[in-house]
């Protein structure tokens, strides 16, 4: 039997490759190859530009049990109607391979007349009803042996291999891969090995399916002298896409264009029995945003990608990804947690990358969930995870909200106020993309302090000057000034933010005094100032005056904050006033932040999202609770995650998925509340603490300030190693110590403490 405290089933052999097979482990079925498909939720990748669902089948288009999508980013409609939405590109991952009597793909499609199997649901192939793979016959109808589909987190590679046998009986041998490669953002390689077990014909199809497209028209399709291309224009905005690929095969066979005018073509060649074929194909996906004519820049690519070849584009997508991987976390004891918190990492960095000024949304460019738009999710819960390792990331993600600063400002200028107030929704302008019917574009105003904190933390842990003279100070000082001019002051001088939705969206309202927002707004304020001060600038004095007569509401008798003026203790979606401890780091007692947890941890919905659970375990090592933390790590994750690609559920039930915000506030609990890493403008904060079931945990190149260090914590003391930069400062417990240039400096790690 497992042993639950040390993480579940044994690790695959290699632990940075996620496969099917991991999930079937404890279950001992009778043939894992096709029922670990049971539950299958399709494969990820993306080099932060574009990326693919990746379904069953190692290619092309599936419908269910998840549809696969394929997102470029920036790829929105207009706001024709009430708000703009994420279009979705057609399928460019096809390859599908045939014998003439059917083909690899339809294999894992519903067969037509078939009826849900009753004996056994367990043994169905997901992506169709099929009948048991035990009944006679059946399973070797469909033809799907030796089933096989591997995900490595080091280079987002997806290898999907299975034996097939066609409905003519003849038996091949299909290996698929799929990446996005990472060093070249446009450009994409699907390749298929078949290895026939017979002598034929076999035909390859190349296609760009139009089946995955959503929201989308289509400006020009076609194929011809080894390339199909598809053009789609975004419903309303103008926002083209260009798709081409281009096709090798064997041989000198040249790609046949299909006579319809579609995007496809196809290379018929003569097999020999276990004589290997290989053919690949390049693709290349450019938008509008960065190029005047995005068919001819996407040809131009494709073509370039195919004359350097698979094996130097794997390569060069191999170094790219290390170079991100230098910045690891590692977990050591529990191997499960580990895969799960390097799955978490590739997800983020799927959707983001260095030099693109766009936003991850919650599910980033896995599908068009929440339509695709940005939320507080990524300053809050996703952007801390990618400041801590990937500043150069992090700052493109900024650049997002800068850009649209304008517009943020003729938001808080419509209603009233000066400076700038940040959408709720934000898609491709940075105008309100909530629907009408949601009142939280107008009320959740609190997004606007969550994205100033993300551009506090950038110059506290990058101390850019440039940047912050010319990017962050201007975002900063607009935030503050519309929360200058948003509060109301009471008789007696207080200033009130008064008609707002808080973080807990259960609290539809509005409400008075919600104490995240106006603690929120507050710093914000404060942010401000001393953003003025490091560049030697003038501060408005209004932002200090303001800031100093926000109203905290606090209940003195029951020694906790209530949530808003009037909450009388009633139930809450998500974490709201704990997070007053983190991220904003409010002064306030260990007793008021132990109190305010256990208040609000029962209140708090059993079905909530994740990021919760996060935010609990965060608090509870701070507190020195670490059992506790990390009995909230394993409710953060377990209930989450989706088989067999360890990717997070929005809810536990289903909901957004792959949802970056739950893989961002796992990270976090490792990045900031076991290490209490915490940044400040002069010194790295250090507070370690190691649960129990854990053997050790190492972070490994972070960044701070041109400083390039390592955090291992054990349970007999916590290393720090500097590898480049000046001296570190690093403050534990009270005590300020510097770590010399390619030295270390071992600190205590703090002794647990039972929560009771």
């Amino acid at each position: 039997m497992n042993d639950p405290t040390r993480g579940g089933p044994a690790p695959a052999v290699d632990p940075w490759v996620l496969s099917t097979d991991d999930l079937l482990r404890p279950f001992g079925h009778r043939d894992p190859h096709l029922t670990a498909l049971v539950g299958y939720h399709p494969a990820f990748t993306g080099n932060g530009l574009f990326a693919v669902r990746v379904p069953a089948a190692g290619n092309g288009f599936a419908e269910t049990p998840v549809r696969t999508q394929f997102h470029v980013a920036g790829f929105y409609t207009g706001r024709e109607g009430t708000w703009s939405r994420k279009a979705s590109l057609p399928a460019w991952s096809t390859l599908d391979v045939s014998d003439g009597s059917g083909s690899f793909n339809a294999a894992f499609t519903r067969p037509p007349g078939a009826h849900e199997a009753a004996t056994d649901e367990a043994e169905r192939l997901v992506g169709g009803d099929w009948a048991p793979v035990t009944s006679p016959g059946v399973g070797a109808a469909r033809g799907i042996e030796r089933y096989r589909q591997c995900l490595d987190l080091r280079t987002g590679a997806i290898v999907t291999e299975a034996r097939w046998t066609s409905p003519a009986g003849r038996v091949t041998d299909v290996r698929y891969e799929v990446f996005t490669d990472r060093s070249r953002p446009s450009v994409g390689v699907v390749s298929v090995t078949v290895t026939p077990h017979w002598a034929g014909e076999l035909v390859v199809t190349d296609a760009l399916d139009e089946r995955g497209a959503l929201r989308t028209r289509t400006v020009e399709r076609g194929a011809g002298h080894g390339r199909n291309w598809t053009v789609v224009e975004a419903e309303g905005s103008g926002v083209q896409a260009a798709l081409v690929c281009v096709l090798h095969g064997p041989g000198h066979d040249e790609p046949v264009p299909a006579r319809d005018g579609t995007a496809t073509q196809t290379i018929s060649v003569r097999t020999f029995p276990g004589r290997p074929l290989t053919f690949t194909k390049y693709v290349s996906v450019v938008t509008s945003h960065t190029a005047d004519r995005p068919l001819s820049t996407a040809r131009a690519h494709a073509d370039e990608a195919a004359r350097d070849g698979h094996v130097r584009l794997a390569e060069d997508n191999r170094r790219s990804w290390r170079r991100e991987w230098e910045g690891d976390i590692v977990v050591s004891g529990n191997p499960q947690l580990q895969r799960r918190v390097r799955a978490s990492k590739f997800y983020l960095l799927t959707s983001v990358r260095e030099d693109s000024p766009w936003s991850p949304s919650p599910c980033g460019l896995s599908s068009d969930g929440y339509n695709g738009h940005v939320f507080w999710d990524t300053e809050t819960w996703i952007w801390p995870g990618l400041l801590a390792q990937h500043p150069h990331i992090a700052r493109s993600v900024l650049d997002y909200r800068a850009a649209r600063l304008d517009a943020a400002r003729a938001a808080a200028a419509a209603a009233g106020h000066r400076g700038a107030r940040f959408p709720w929704e934000s898609g491709l302008t940075g105008a309100e993309d909530t629907p009408e019917w949601a009142p939280f574009g107008r009320l959740e105003q609190h997004v606007s302090a969550d994205v100033a904190l993300a551009f506090w933390q950038y110059w506290l842990a990058t101390g850019d000057r440039g940047w912050l003279r010319m990017t962050g100070l201007p975002v900063l000082s607009a935030i503050a000034d519309f929360w200058a001019s948003r509060v109301t002051t009471d008789p007696e001088g207080r200033c009130h933010i008064n008609g707002v939705i808080p973080p807990d969206e259960y609290a539809v309202g509005p409400h008075d005094d919600s104490v995240y927002t106006n603690v929120a707004a507050r710093e914000t304020l404060r942010f401000a100032a001393r953003a003025a001060e490091a560049l030697g600038e003038s501060a408005d004095p209004r932002w200090a005056e303001t800031a100093d007569r926000i109203v905290v509401p606090f209940d003195e008798v029951q020694g906790i904050h209530p949530e808003f003026a009037g909450y009388e203790g009633r139930m809450i979606k998500q974490a709201d006033v704990v997070m007053l401890v983190h991220p904003w780091e409010n002064p306030q007692s260990p007793e008021v932040t132990r109190a305010d947890l256990e208040y609000y941890a029962p209140r708090t919905h059993e079905d909530g999202p994740s990021m919760t659970d996060s935010v609990h375990s965060i608090v509870l090592a701070e507190l020195g609770h670490a059992e506790a933390a990390f009995e909230y790590t394993r409710r953060s994750v377990d209930p989450f995650v989706r088989p067999p690609f360890e990717q997070f559920a929005e809810a536990r039930t289903g909901g957004a998925f792959t949802f970056l915000t739950g893989h961002g506030g796992l990270l976090q609990e490792f990045l900031h509340g076991y290490s209490g890493l915490r940044w400040r403008a002069d010194r790295v904060v250090l507070a370690p603490i190691l649960p129990g079931p854990l053997d050790g945990i190492t972070l490994r190149r972070l960044r701070w300030r041109d400083r390039v260090f390592d955090v291992d914590i054990r349970h007999d003391g916590t290393t720090v190693r500097l590898h480049a930069g000046e001296p570190l400062p690093v403050e534990t417990a009270g005590t300020l110590r510097h770590v010399p240039t390619g030295g270390q400096v071992t600190v205590a790690t703090r002794t647990p403490t039972p929560h009771r």
